[in-house]
């Protein structure tokens, strides 16, 4: 009973997170990052602005948790993947399933998207976020890889930070073309183009 009860405090969290969001990216498109605040995003939802800040300790935290949590996907399966395949397969498979959910919930992540864009404070956290997320990648690769080399060191870093790169113009291009593109056809083509493959 406990756990249920558990389960059931955090599904309700986790909707109340998602209108806080789509509520505070709604005023964010209406009229702009910079002017809207919290009091009027806890509001549109009818809560209080403290109760906002316990799920979200700043406005641009309402944006940038939900990049965590795409990253947090993102890292989870890579490892998953590289327990069973070449660690190339296993990072184009993993980029291949965050751009499936990308355009999976196709308005939801234009309008992220669209957000991040707009604020130099959330771009730069962003780009702090990724470069993270980059580093967590190279030491993914150190242990799939057991010997160590100057080339391997090299690859290690490389790869992920030409991959994030590579993620990062696909989904510019996506927004730009408010979600007409496909992601997928998109990311093969930007593939082919930096001829992102493993040396052998």
């Amino acid at each position: 009973m406990k756990e249920l009860t558990l389960g059931l405090r955090q599904s309700k969290k986790d909707k109340t997170r998602l209108k806080l969001l789509e509520a505070a990216l709604l005023l964010f498109g209406q009229q702009g990052f910079e002017v809207t605040n919290i009091n009027q995003i806890a509001a549109t939802v009818e809560i209080s602005p403290r109760t906002l800040l316990r799920y979200f300790p700043t406005k641009e935290d309402i944006v940038l948790s939900w990049l965590e949590e795409s990253m947090s996907g993102f890292l989870a399966g890579l490892v998953h993947r590289a327990e069973q395949e070449p660690i190339m397969d296993a990072l184009i498979s993993s980029a291949r399933e965050l751009l499936a959910l990308y355009a999976s919930r196709k308005d939801f992540y234009l309008s992220l998207e669209r957000v991040i864009e707009s604020s130099p404070q959330i771009s730069a956290r962003k780009h702090a976020m990724t470069a993270q997320l980059a580093d967590e990648v190279a030491d993914i690769i150190a242990k799939k890889v057991s010997t160590e080399s100057p080339q391997l060191s090299l690859e290690r870093h490389l790869y992920p930070n030409v991959l994030f790169a590579i993620i990062r113009v696909v989904v510019t291009q996506w927004v730009r073309h408010d979600g007409k593109a496909d992601l997928q056809i998109l990311f093969s083509d930007a593939l082919l183009l930096v001829q992102f493959q493993h040396s052998n």
